[in-house]
């Protein structure tokens, strides 16, 4: 259920990802959708909490493995693209928020928030140990955040993109610049 509505909304927005349509894709009744969730509000909640909980996890093996701030964010910027366009684990596109009803928004936000602030942290923890030359914390870290957020629509725009050609044409620049070298 969580990967059909996550599938459809970044497809379909919150309002296209209907009932009847994550209950077809799953090719399941209406009434099996009731019977496993209370509700869209409720599965869109825990669409949100899944794509959190990856995110989360990719920062915690970065921050377990990597030498520095750099190659952190790096990790976790490969790992979380390269999971998006391996279609293994598709995250919520936060656009889903401008849909939402308005009383779930500000805790979804703030999830959001959270998960951006950590990328924030390790900018700063790149400054201090050298990796990183100093540069706006907040605007790095909503870089990082909006280039794995836009990397669900990748597939649109390379067919046939692959996680290590992900990470060489679409994290590699992000990082190092449009003109960087491939190899």
């Amino acid at each position: 259920f969580l990967r059909a509505a996550t599938e459809l909304i970044n497809d379909q927005g919150y309002l296209g990802a209907s009932v009847s349509k994550i209950s077809a894709r799953l090719n399941v009744t209406k009434g099996s959708f009731y019977h496993h969730n209370e509700g869209k509000d409720e599965l869109v909640e825990q669409c949100f909490e899944r794509t959190w909980a990856i995110l989360r996890r990719a920062q915690t093996e970065a921050d377990a493995a990597a030498a520095n701030g750099l190659m952190n964010l790096a990790a976790q910027g490969v790992a979380t693209v390269g999971g998006q366009v391996s279609e293994t684990l598709p995250l919520l596109r936060t656009s889903a928020l401008a849909a939402v009803p308005e009383e779930m928004r500000p805790r979804l936000i703030a999830g959001f928030d959270r998960i951006t602030s950590r990328y924030a942290s390790v900018v700063s923890d790149g400054f201090r140990d050298g990796s990183i030359r100093p540069l706006d914390v907040p605007l790095a870290a909503q870089m990082l955040s909006g280039a794995i957020n836009a990397a669900a629509e990748l597939q649109y725009w390379a067919p046939g993109l692959t996680p290590a050609t992900a990470e060489t044409y679409y994290v590699k620049p992000l990082f190092l610049g449009m003109l960087s070298p491939t190899s």
